[in-house]
């Protein structure tokens, strides 16, 4: 009986549709047994392949159905999305583009392309487009996401906060979202330890606790003191500070007593991934393993210890913690904050974070403090023979700020314009990316009768350059309330002090931790009057900052902060007891 190819089509499309994606290609393909040059077999045939990790294939499947159908939109939005995966950018937007004139009603493409712009560093071009999209179709939650994005990276967070708030509401089963608005709760002034830990129990109530029913009992040998399997959990091992700072751990790690597994979600890596994988015992792919599976697999692979890396950073894999696949779970690093999810049992943080005074019941995981420095630096992966000199570069006196300029909130604006108010003859240095970033300083400084000639603006760098940057820059100003981790210890390993402001939450006491542990506690500030004549004083004392700018790096070298055996053995006593606990109780 020959092949109805209408009802076969209905069939596998409803398979699709379903997620039922191998019956789905399995009808697809039989069609096309029939009949070759069926355009939207071809197609989906592709997005299944791009769906299952696999866009070479998928590209050559929707260029042929393209190449059947040049008018259909969806088929060049996919192919975008395709050349997307595959690093073609400039492509991948032609392919949009060209989607947008066949179908301009259509908000996909619209907010695809708006993601390439965003890419491209276009990021006016880019809101322009999620705002568009938007106004096409006010349902669909994506380019909600996008916008918020975009706002929150140039420091516009009350804007950020909303449109994550409206995507949400259009796809409150989106875990990822709702990520993205806990994490720019962190950057919000007017966001208190009580609003963080509601606004987390919310996420997991939502999201983590539907999950309870998965759990099930552990099998691990309950024995205190034997070899244990310690896994890590991140998409960063790649150029990224998470790696920076988890390497000293990796390689110091005692293998008899430790083997050290790692599950990556990396969908390219590079030459920082393989220095990683040096010092991993047991390696394993989940990149394309849905949160489920990953977590069979850490089941299954017995391990006693899992720890996140990520938080509610992007492609955090919490929903694998919310299904228990360990005894001991364990969060560290990429915020010192809380994740919610009960199933998290501890929290790795040390005294000057979270002092031993201050009430942690806004946690929901136990806080184990660190015996020394919640951070553990590592020199800038360069060569010995191209290390920065940390001599500071001719120029007037300069504060300066290299850190992520979603941080850069307004009540830091407001304190640094005053700041250049007290020092009229100094100038600001700050990284910000695009013109738009740029603009917004602007306005505060004419709103505070700042020449706009004091202040000066570095884009992206070469990392090279990056560190260079820091021999222009006298003092370094931590913003307000989420200070820096990596940037500041950058900067003082160049040879230039930070000046820091202790806040209500532990993101916030970040400098304050770094300069605790190296012993320069002086530079940490209570209160924004103290923070401004510190500043102040410090950059008029040219002896001093001649004397910090020899030492700070050897200081930083010999402190705690970058002992990486010190501090994995006092990791590694963490887990132990993690564990003992754990057999005591089981």
């Amino acid at each position: 009986m020959p092949l109805n190819v209408g009802d076969a089509f209905a069939l596998a499309l409803r398979h699709h549709q379903s997620g039922r994606l191998a019956e789905a290609e399995r009808g697809y393909r039989q069609i096309l047994q029939a009949q070759p040059g069926h355009a939207d077999s071809l197609h989906l045939l592709g997005v299944i392949a791009l769906q299952t990790g696999n866009p070479e294939p998928a590209l050559g499947l929707i260029q042929r159905a393209v190449a059947l159908r040049p008018d259909g939109a969806i088929y060049r939005n996919n192919l975008g999305q395709v050349l997307e995966r595959l690093g073609r950018v400039d492509d991948a937007a032609r392919a949009y583009e060209a989607a947008i004139d066949l179908d301009p009603r259509d908000a996909e493409p619209v907010n695809n392309l708006g993601r390439i712009l965003e890419r491209q560093e276009r990021l006016t071009d880019a809101e322009t487009h999620y705002r568009k999209a938007i106004e096409l179709n006010p349902q669909y939650a994506e380019p909600e996401i996008n916008l918020g994005n975009v706002l929150k990276d140039r420091g516009e967070l009350d804007g950020a906060i909303a449109a994550y708030r409206r995507a949400i509401a259009l796809r409150p089963d989106m875990s990822v979202l709702h990520s993205n608005l806990l994490l720019t709760l962190h950057y919000h002034p007017d966001s208190s330890p009580a609003d963080i830990a509601r606004e987390h129990r919310q996420w997991a109530e939502r999201h983590a606790l539907p999950l309870a029913a998965a759990q099930r009992p552990h099998e691990n040998d309950p024995k205190p003191e034997r070899r244990l399997r310690i896994a890590y959990v991140s998409p960063d091992f790649r150029e990224h500070p998470v790696a920076r700072f988890i390497l000293p751990l990796l390689e110091n790690h005692d293998r008899k007593r430790f083997e050290v597994f790692a599950y990556h979600d990396i969908a390219r890596q590079d030459e920082v991934t393989e220095q990683v994988r040096m010092h991993i015992d047991q390696w394993r792919d989940i990149a394309d393993l849905s949160d489920e599976q990953a977590a069979d697999r850490i089941r299954s692979d017995g391990i006693d210890i899992l720890v996140d890396l990520t938080a509610h950073s992007g492609r955090n894999r919490l929903l694998v913690f919310a299904r228990k696949p360990a005894p001991v779970q364990v969060t560290y690093l990429a915020y010192c904050s809380t994740t919610g999810v009960d199933a998290i049992d501890y929290r790795l943080t040390d005294r000057f974070l979270d002092p031993p005074e201050d009430d942690t019941s806004h946690y929901c995981e136990r806080s184990i403090r660190l015996p020394g420095c919640y951070w553990c630096y590592s020199r800038p992966p360069l060569p010995a023979d191209r290390l920065p000199s940390c001599e500071r570069r001719p120029g007037p006196p300069t504060f300066g700020c290299l850190n992520n300029f979603a941080k850069v909130t307004d009540p830091t604006l407001e304190l640094w314009m005053r700041l250049l108010g007290r020092v009229p003859e100094a100038r600001l240095l700050l990284y910000a990316r695009s013109e738009q970033h740029r603009e917004r300083v602007r306005r505060f400084m004419l709103r505070a009768d700042v020449a706009e000639s004091r202040v000066e603006f570095v884009g992206r760098q070469p990392f090279e350059e990056y560190l260079a940057s820091w021999r222009a820059i006298d003092v370094a100003l931590d913003p307000i309330p989420f200070g820096g981790g990596t940037t500041t210890c950058d900067a003082l390993w160049m040879g230039t002090p930070v000046v820091t402001l202790a806040g209500r939450t532990a993101v916030s006491r970040g400098g304050s931790s770094i300069l605790g542990n190296i012993g320069l506690g002086e530079l940490v500030c209570r209160h924004e009057e103290q923070y401004l004549d510190l500043a102040a004083s410090l950059i008029r004392d040219g002896d001093r900052l001649a004397a910090l700018r020899r030492e700070l790096r050897s200081r930083l070298e010999g402190s705690v902060v970058m002992d990486s055996a010190r501090f994995t053995r006092g990791v590694e006593a963490a887990f132990r007891e993690m564990w003992r606990r754990w057999c005591a109780n089981r």
